[in-house]
């Protein structure tokens, strides 16, 4: 199983969004989001909700199960 962070990292770059951009997006620093990308830090929900709104996808695609 993917985790959720790399599903994170794959959504964006399939967007063409940079690292520098999603967290300008997100009020982040840019080493901040780089450490959520890598699974140093978690993610509150409500950073979530507003990631998977810049990326265009649904919550449950980040943890989705894969089979």
């Amino acid at each position: 199983m993917e985790n959720y962070y790399l599903k994170i990292k794959k959504y964006r770059i399939e967007n063409n969004h940079t690292s520098e951009y999603i967290a300008i997006q997100m009020e982040m620093s840019l080493k901040k989001y780089e450490s959520i990308e890598k699974g140093m830090v978690d993610l509150k929900l409500s950073k979530l909700d507003k990631l998977v709104k810049i990326l265009g996808i649904k919550k449950s695609e980040i943890f989705k199960l894969e089979t």
